[in-house]
């Protein structure tokens, strides 16, 4: 019996102190320097501290208006019955030194009947902009034909970008159409 517990003593040492003894607390005072390490070549990258010189987002202004985006949708494939269709809008702020983005949807119902359904899309918008003057927006659109039952005959047509334009005025109506077959 003795010689066991020495035995099983003997092992708890040899194979789980180390392991024990090898932890150690979190020392904060050794922190490292985020990077990464480029494969290719073995160097360490450090990443980019923040700039000092950041625009401060009380000094943005806030630039709102409405987009809208009509899709004229020619129906050519059989047995569609139910038709959707999504805008989506996107701008970049501050590309240069602190880039930012926002986008804004829009998804609704196509009317019409027979071969030929429209879509009238309506997307408000509120941003708040650095850099206005040289900020573009980018528009574009999908839509979205199916069958009765969805697992049966569905199709979709899509443009990205449907236009890409500076971003307008303040209170600016901005009115794009597009013509869609499905």
């Amino acid at each position: 019996m003795k010689v066991t517990k020495l035995l099983l003593t003997c092992v708890f040492c040899v194979v789980l102190m180390p392991t024990l003894w090898s932890q150690t607390a979190n020392n904060q005072s050794k922190a490292g320097i985020l990077g990464y390490l480029d494969p290719h070549t073995g160097a360490f990258r450090p990443v980019p501290q923040a700039s000092d010189d950041a625009v401060d987002p009380a000094t943005f202004t806030t630039f709102g208006g409405t987009i809208t985006v009509t899709l004229t949708i020619t129906v050519k494939s059989t047995g569609l019955t139910n038709f959707t269709c999504s805008a989506e809008v996107g701008v970049e702020d501050d590309i240069t030194s602190n880039p930012r983005g926002y986008d804004e949807s829009d998804t609704v119902a196509a009317t019409g009947s027979g071969t030929t359904r429209t879509c009238k899309l309506t997307i408000p918008y509120s941003w708040s902009l650095a850099t206005q003057s040289s900020d573009s927006m980018t528009i574009s659109y999908v839509a979205f034909g199916s069958a009765a039952s969805p697992s049966v005959n569905q199709r979709t047509s899509g443009l990205a970008p449907l236009s890409t334009l500076k971003v307008p005025a303040n209170g600016a109506t901005t009115a794009l159409t597009a013509a869609v077959t499905l």
